[in-house]
């Protein structure tokens, strides 16, 4: 199964639904799924760029602190 990530969301999105594959695919069609699959990416990619956007928040607000001393 690890070399079908297809198969792998599928169960992903199952376990998320609260229901088996077969009757995921029997109630979303191809266009739901593809919305699905789309939301979990970007939801990868904030979930990974949040830690950094916080950093240079803090990092940004450090600084307006020494500009504001001189």
């Amino acid at each position: 199964m690890r070399r079908q990530p297809e198969r792998i969301f599928l169960f992903r999105l199952a376990k998320e639904l609260g229901m088996t594959v077969r009757r995921l695919l029997n109630e979303l069609d191809s266009r739901e799924i593809s919305e699905w699959l789309a939301f979990f990416k970007i939801e990868r990619e904030d979930a990974e760029t949040k830690p950094i956007k916080e950093t240079g928040d803090k990092l940004k607000a450090t600084l307006r602190g020494f500009q504001e001393r001189k």
